[in-house]
């Protein structure tokens, strides 16, 4: 598949700068993720701190945010223009009902989970646009 090709499938344009622009969404992604594994908190305090392609507005995306880059025809469960440990990442959504967890999104093969917060898992930071 050529990358014309691959675009209009998956609407993801590697800028060649460490991000990656979800045209369908509207997302500018962290095309890495983190070193090493995290809390939740700690997740946050990453995002916070991340300066990447000049940009440092970074967070955690929500549950349904990292959701939308799942993608089962995949192994790991993700396009391949990112770069991904087949592990378990964090969103920045809590669970209502139990308030020591939060979401995360598996790449291994794309499934969700309510973890304690205090566990770790890994990051793939977000924006909201490339024009914020």
């Amino acid at each position: 598949m050529n990358k014309l090709q691959s675009l209009i499938e998956s609407g993801l344009v590697d800028r060649g700068d460490g991000t990656i622009f979800d045209t369908r969404t509207n997302l500018l992604w962290q095309q890495g993720f983190s070193d090493e594994s995290m809390t939740w908190q700690d997740a946050k305090k990453y995002c916070k701190h991340l300066i990447l392609a000049r940009y440092d507005d970074w967070r955690l995306p929500t549950k349904e945010e990292l959701k939308s880059l799942v993608n089962k025809k995949y192994k790991p469960a993700i396009d391949p223009i990112f770069k991904c440990n087949p592990d378990w990442y964090w969103s920045s959504s809590s669970d209502v009902d139990y308030p020591s967890g939060a979401w995360s999104v598996g790449f291994c093969a794309g499934g969700v989970s309510n973890d304690g917060k205090y566990n770790g898992s890994f990051v793939r930071a977000v924006r909201k646009t490339l024009n914020e």
